[in-house]
């Protein structure tokens, strides 16, 4: 389970070079990304998320710090299932893209407008991410390195409704283009705070990345489930359909991509950590 919450963190996507459009300029648009982030943060200290994630319900906390003069929240704890999940080391995870800002500035490009989902979109493209060291706490079980990206801001929301990326994953088995769309949608106000009740990520070359010892639990998952009772099993299977025929895909060399969605089912501001046993 730690292996797959870090590979929700793991976003990249296949980008063409840019185009600049006369009359936006891509730094004033961050900023107003920026603004937007902080005056909808500003009371706020800590919040909790209770989702779904691949079927398991998932708690995780998050506590507001500084960081260059910038707010940004921090994972603190998190849980699955109730029993509690060692990821101190995630940082800051999906906000990292506020704190980023400044260096995202001096990289970004307005492309243009586009619409998604019926919700109209300011286009940015990042080139040379390598050299900021975003994407740190996105590693998964290796060493990812982002090399460009896209993000898709809402025109009036100024929150992101898309955002991919392109970079490469290092591992014992190599180096592999990996490659990740991720979409957040229902966007809900909690006290301010702007939270995106359903995101899906699509990520695509994690097949070519999969190492030794990814297989052996996968195989040692399977044994699992042969052994169950039938009714157990069934149980399993049934709540895990989708999860599992993606991942046999992907050991059978099937190419197709990993899919997750994540389903926010409560938001708790300001409510403290949440207790975890």
């Amino acid at each position: 389970m730690r292996s797959t919450l870090r590979m929700l963190g793991l976003a990249t996507a296949l980008l063409g070079p840019a185009t600049a459009v006369a009359g936006q300029d891509a730094g004033a648009i961050i900023d107003r990304m920026l603004e937007a982030y902080e005056g909808r943060t500003a009371g706020i200290d800590n919040y909790t998320l209770v989702q779904s994630v691949m079927g398991f319900e998932t708690t995780v906390y998050f506590v507001k710090e500084m960081d260059a003069g910038r707010p940004v929240f921090r994972l603190a704890n998190s849980s699955t299932g109730g029993v509690q999940v060692d990821m101190s080391d995630e940082g800051a995870g999906f906000d990292e893209i506020y704190l980023m800002g400044e260096e995202f500035k001096e990289r970004a490009e307005y492309v243009g407008r586009e619409s998604i989902d019926g919700f109209d979109v300011h286009v940015l493209q990042m080139d040379e991410l390598e050299a900021t060291g975003f994407g740190r706490t996105m590693s998964g079980e290796g060493e990812f390195t982002p090399v460009r990206g896209r993000i898709y801001l809402d025109t009036e929301l100024y929150a992101p409704r898309r955002m991919v990326f392109e970079g490469e994953l290092r591992n014992d088995e190599g180096t592999h283009s990996v490659t990740s769309t991720m979409d957040m949608t229902d966007y809900r106000d909690h006290q301010g705070m702007l939270v995106a009740h359903r995101s899906v990520m699509s990520i695509e070359g994690l097949e070519a990345a999969i190492d030794d010892d990814a297989r052996a639990q996968f195989e040692e998952m399977e044994r699992e489930l042969a052994n169950m009772p039938p009714e157990q099993r069934q149980m399993v299977e049934s709540m895990m359909a989708a999860q599992l025929e993606q991942f046999r895909a992907m050991m059978a060399g099937g190419g197709e991509p990993m899919v997750f969605e994540v389903q926010v089912r409560e938001v708790r501001i300001n409510s403290g950590p949440p207790g975890l046993r």
